[in-house]
């Protein structure tokens, strides 16, 4: 989880994404692991190959499942702000993209991959009103913002950010998430996330991008930041996401974070790659080499 370092909070984007059980069991239900051989793995001749496809894909989700899970359940007491702060903070802005507007304040706001609940805190403190739902695959999460003394209008569940059976159809006016979509299965989420939408509704999310050079090769060398599922947002995952919906993307930090931190993120060196990022980053043949994604989502015109 979920990626976060909105323009009012220093903390790091935390990444996750959500998965699915069913909230109102308290609890993951895992199948039994065993390296034994039961009846059940034997062949069987009235068994169809459809089936038995079926079954292995039902498998292969549930282990990637638990393995994001297990990854943010791990996460949830780790002050991993203090060990990636200083790498995100010279993009504080641009994670404020998916700061939820003013006029959603009281409206219905749903956030993929809630993790330790900072979004819905800032949400109380700037006097929302309306209906919060906060979303996680990682039961850790969810129990931590439960015990966060928020609102009742502000509620938790662990659920599947594929499948989301715990949002009515057509009840979001504002869904938000920041580094979620890239650990998600696009085909699957897209139309759910269509079908959740209001008429007017609409979605932001912040996504990495393959990026430059230094940032594949700092990806290649701390696989431990991520879980083995995840993959940067490309040109394809954009083009399924405009089957569904109309798409806004706007490419940030090309010069950032890295140039900033050779600087030890100078207020001077932040201002200036920002400037340096917002210009080279309007000639189309860089835009590829950027690091982060903001991404607009709204129903697309019956």
């Amino acid at each position: 989880m979920l990626i976060h370092a909105p323009a009012h909070s220093n903390q790091q984007p935390h990444l996750h994404p959500k998965l699915s059980w069913r909230p109102e069991s308290g609890e993951r239900h895992r199948g039994a692991r065993t390296n034994c051989i039961g009846a059940s793995d034997l062949p069987n001749n009235d068994t169809s190959l459809g089936e038995q496809t079926m079954n292995h894909s039902q498998e292969k989700t549930r282990a990637r499942l638990d393995s994001e899970a297990d990854f943010h359940d791990a996460r949830i007491n780790t002050p991993d702000e203090h060990r990636l702060g200083y790498v995100y903070r010279s993009v504080a802005d641009v994670y404020a993209f998916c700061t939820p507007p003013d006029e959603v304040m009281c409206g219905s706001i749903l956030e993929l991959g809630c993790f330790r609940g900072d979004e819905a805190l800032a949400l109380r403190d700037r006097g929302f009103s309306g209906r919060y739902a906060g979303i996680d695959i990682s039961p850790a999460s969810i129990e931590h913002c439960q015990h966060l003394g928020l609102p009742a209008g502000m509620t938790f569940s662990v659920d599947d950010a594929n499948v989301m059976e715990t949002v009515e159809d057509a009840s979001v006016n504002y869904a938000f998430g920041n580094g979620v979509l890239h650990h998600l299965d696009l085909p699957r989420f897209a139309p759910v996330l269509a079908r959740k939408l209001a008429t007017r509704g609409r979605a932001r999310f912040i996504e990495p991008a393959q990026g430059n050079l230094p940032l594949r090769l700092f990806r290649r060398l701390t696989p431990a930041l991520r879980t083995p599922d995840e993959h940067p947002f490309d040109n394809d995952s954009i083009a399924l996401l405009r089957r569904h919906f109309q798409v806004i993307v706007r490419h940030k930090a090309l010069l950032r974070p890295i140039l900033p931190m050779l600087a030890f993120n100078s207020h001077a060196a932040v201002r200036l790659a920002s400037k340096l990022d917002e210009r080279l980053l309007r000639l189309r043949f860089l835009q590829d080499q950027a690091w982060l994604l903001q991404i607009e989502l709204a129903p697309r015109a019956v």
